[in-house]
């Protein structure tokens, strides 16, 4: 009976590391071939693979926070080797943040480097894209997928809908945060994020 436990253990232990390396097998294997320069990837396996990655529920995001400050203070002096700089360092430690390749996108234009500016737009939109299409953000069923609080305030800032109020609220199995904002005409509406995976990485970031 305790072979036949230890059994079980070991088998359940080795499910759950397949489970977690089949993340980051595939979150590498898309990784890889967006840095080496190829853009027309499947970017919502991109994030949802490697927002479940070891790596991505680490990160410093703190630190990414404190360089975007210092980011966006380089832009306001139109220091565009300091932006470039900086940008890629945030993205040294999180590759899905759509903000940095943003700002590294229009320093390099105004640096005279189409092709990097391209490259990095076309990973912004790629990663915008893919949060628009995962739903219609009507309802909480069909909230977008996001994988970071962060997704959420980028989509509103390009959007250009500002914020009034937001609270978490669910439906079934799906955690949503409705956020209530007014869109760039003025008119207000309601806008569902669905934030499985951030609460997924919550409650592993803490154990």
């Amino acid at each position: 009976m305790k072979r036949l436990a230890l059994t079980l253990i070991a088998a359940l232990f080795w499910a759950a590391t397949s489970y977690a390396d089949e993340y980051e097998k595939t979150c590498s294997g898309i990784l890889n071939k967006v840095k080496a320069g190829e853009t027309a990837v499947d970017y919502a396996a991109l994030r949802q693979n490697c927002a479940r990655t070891s790596w991505y529920v680490k990160r410093k995001q703190s630190k990414i926070d404190e360089m975007n400050k210092k980011m966006n203070a380089a832009a306001s002096d139109k220091d565009y080797a300091k932006v470039k700089k900086l940008a890629k360092s945030i993205l040294d430690i999180n590759y899905l943040n759509m903000t940095a390749h943003k700002m590294l996108s229009w320093a390099s234009e105004a640096l005279g480097d189409s092709v990097e500016s391209k490259r990095h737009l076309d990973i912004e939109l790629g990663l915008l894209r893919s949060i628009g299409q995962s739903g219609s953000g009507k309802n909480c069923r069909e909230g977008r997928i996001v994988i970071d609080v962060e997704e959420e305030y980028f989509v509103m800032r390009i959007m250009g809908w500002k914020l009034k109020r937001q609270q978490t609220v669910s439906d079934g199995d799906n955690t949503c945060d409705l956020m209530e904002v007014v869109d760039s005409e003025g008119n207000e509406r309601n806008e569902y994020f669905n934030v499985n995976i951030v609460f997924e990485n919550y409650s592993r970031k803490y154990k």
